[in-house]
C-alpha cells in the first residue's frame, strides 16, 4: 500500500513538472508567433484604400509591359505613381464592398446581349455614375468605381450642355502594348484627358468575370482628347490595342456607359476617335440599337445593381488573392474539389522500341597535293626619281 502511494505521488510530481515545462515553452513561443503573424495580419486588416499611399515608388515597375507587370510589395501591387495607386485601390475596395451572392438567372430572362430596354442607375447631378456592381448575367458584372482625380478641396471645370456634342470611344496604344488602365491613369498626370477608363475582362476570386469602369471626374468635365472631335464632350479609354479583339464583356460595358450618358444628355452623339480607334466598341453599341429597332416589343429589364456606399468602400480590407485572379494565372481550385485524377488506362507503346539511328559523321578532309613552300615573285626594278607604275605595285 505504501509503495502504491509513493508511485501515485511520483506520477503527480511528474505531471506537474510537465505542465510547468509546457507553460514555459508556450510563454516563450507565443511572443515569437505573434511577431511572425503580426505583419501579415496587420497588412490584411489595413484598409484597401490606403495601401501603398504616401510611400516611396523606388520599388515600383517604372516601365510596365503588361497588366501584370507590377511589383508586388507585401502581396499588393505597387504602381509607379500615387494617382495610379489610388485608382487601383479604389477599384479593389469597391469590389470588396459590393461582394455577395449573384442574382438568379431569371433576372436576365429575355435580355441576351443586353438586347432589351434597360433600366439603369441614373447619372447624378454632380456628373458621376453611381459606384457599385451592375450585373449583366449570373456570372458577369460591370464594376463602376469613383476615383476622383482632384482632392476634396479642389473643383473641376465643367462644360455646359451646349458645349458638348460627342461621347467618344478611345483605345490604348503605346509601344509597350501595356493596357493597364491604372498605369494609363498614372501617365495622364496633367489636365483631365478623359473622365472614364475601362479595364480588360478580369476574374474575381469566386470565378466570375467583370470589367472595371473607373470614373476620375464628372462626365462633363473640360477634358483634352479626341482632337478630331474638338474634345467636345466626354470620352472613355478602353483597355485594348488596335490588334486586340474586343472582349465580350467590354462590349457590354461600353453599351451600359453610353446608355447611361445618353439618358442624361440625349443630344450626345456616340462616336469613335479618328479612323478605327474605338470602332469595335462603337459597332457593339450600334448593333444593339439596330436589334432594338427590329424588336419593338422588347421587354424592359432592370439590371441588378449593388451600390457601393462610401463608408463601406473606405473600410474595406482584404488580401489580393481574396479579391481577384491575376491575369495570366490559373484560377484557384477550392480545397473541396481537389483530388487525384484516376488514369483511365495504362500507357501503351505505339511502336516497338529500337535504337536511335545516328547520322554518319562527315569524312575528314584530304590533301589534293603535297605540301610545298610558297614562292614570292621577284620585284621589278624602279629607277630613282621615277614614279612606280600601278603594274609595279601589283
Amino acid at each position: 500500500m505504501r509503495s502504491n502511494g509513493f508511485r501515485a505521488q511520483s506520477v503527480r510530481h511528474l505531471a506537474a513538472a510537465a505542465l510547468q515545462a509546457a507553460a514555459v515553452i508556450l510563454a516563450l513561443v507565443a511572443p515569437l508567433a505573434a511577431v511572425i503573424a503580426t505583419p501579415c495580419a496587420a497588412q490584411d486588416a489595413t484598409p484597401i484604400k490606403t495601401r501603398h499611399i504616401d510611400v516611396s515608388r523606388e520599388r515600383a515597375t517604372q516601365l510596365p509591359r503588361s497588366e501584370d507587370d507590377q511589383a508586388l510589395v507585401e502581396g499588393w501591387p505597387l504602381y509607379r505613381t500615387e494617382r495610379g495607386q489610388e485608382a487601383f485601390n479604389d477599384a479593389m475596395a469597391t469590389l470588396r464592398a459590393t461582394d455577395g451572392a449573384a442574382p438568379p438567372a431569371d433576372r436576365f430572362r429575355g435580355c441576351p446581349g443586353l438586347d432589351c430596354n434597360l433600366s439603369l442607375p441614373a447619372l447624378g447631378p454632380d456628373g458621376w455614375i453611381p459606384p457599385g456592381r451592375l450585373w449583366v448575367s449570373g456570372m458577369e458584372y460591370v464594376l463602376f468605381v469613383h476615383s476622383p482625380r482632384l482632392r476634396d478641396a479642389q473643383s473641376y471645370r465643367r462644360r455646359g450642355r451646349g458645349d458638348m456634342r460627342y461621347f467618344v470611344f478611345h483605345e490604348f496604344h503605346n509601344s509597350t502594348r501595356n493596357t493597364d488602365p491604372f498605369d494609363t491613369i498614372s501617365s495622364h498626370s496633367r489636365s483631365v484627358f478623359v473622365p472614364l477608363y475601362m479595364s480588360k475582362q478580369w476574374t474575381d476570386a469566386r470565378g466570375r468575370s467583370f470589367v472595371v469602369v473607373v470614373q476620375v471626374a464628372p462626365y462633363d468635365v473640360v477634358s483634352i482628347h479626341a482632337s478630331d472631335k474638338g474634345s467636345a464632350g466626354p470620352g472613355m479609354e478602353v483597355a485594348k490595342n488596335y490588334t486586340d479583339p474586343l472582349e465580350p464583356l467590354q462590349g457590354l460595358a461600353g453599351i451600359l456607359v453610353a446608355t447611361i450618358l445618353k439618358a442624361a444628355a440625349p443630344h450626345l452623339q456616340v462616336v469613335n476617335h479618328g479612323g478605327t480607334e474605338g470602332l469595335p466598341m462603337l459597332n457593339e453599341y450600334e448593333r444593339r440599337l439596330q436589334k432594338l429597332r427590329a424588336r419593338p416589343g422588347a421587354p424592359s429589364i432592370a439590371l441588378p445593381f449593388v451600390p457601393a456606399p462610401a463608408q463601406r468602400v473606405a473600410a474595406a480590407a482584404a488580401r489580393l488573392e481574396d479579391l481577384i485572379v491575376r491575369r495570366g494565372q490559373s484560377p484557384r481550385i477550392p480545397i473541396a474539389e481537389r483530388g487525384i485524377v484516376p488514369v483511365a488506362h495504362d500507357p501503351t507503346l505505339v511502336a516497338p522500341m529500337r535504337p536511335a539511328a545516328r547520322r554518319p559523321s562527315p569524312p575528314e578532309p584530304v590533301l589534293i597535293g603535297p605540301i610545298r613552300a610558297a614562292t614570292r615573285p621577284a620585284a621589278s626594278p624602279v629607277v630613282r626619281g621615277q614614279t612606280p607604275r600601278r603594274s609595279d605595285w601589283e
